[in-house]
């Protein structure tokens, strides 16, 4: 196993509700390819802190990445009414950008 990801499972053992350290572990897990992983980690961050805007983005990046398409779409479009919530007009952009970039559905 990677040994980032062994030193940040380590980390959040002691520290189970750190949303940086949850945010760490799931870029990780996406670096690695391991995208269901990663989408888990970046939804424990919305539980934690339901506006780290970052969350959703990586969180739609990981679903998407593993084929969940809707499920994708369903957070980025929860990140643009967060993004637009924190008048991130840039943030709303890239999350526009990743929505119009995902298949069409049938």
């Amino acid at each position: 196993m990677n040994g980032r990801i062994e030193s940040i499972r380590k980390m959040l053992r002691e520290q189970p509700r750190d949303v940086f350290l949850h945010y760490s572990l799931g870029m990780e897990y996406a670096s690695a390819g391991r995208h269901e992983e990663a989408a888990a980690e970046f939804r424990q961050c919305m539980d934690l802190q339901e506006d780290y805007l970052p969350a959703y983005v990586e969180a739609g990046k990981s679903l998407r990445a593993a084929g969940r398409l809707g499920e994708a779409r369903e957070i980025f479009a929860a990140g643009m009414e967060l993004a637009t919530l924190q008048a991130e007009r840039h943030m709303r952009d890239f999350i526009q950008q990743q929505l119009d970039a995902l298949p069409k559905e049938q």
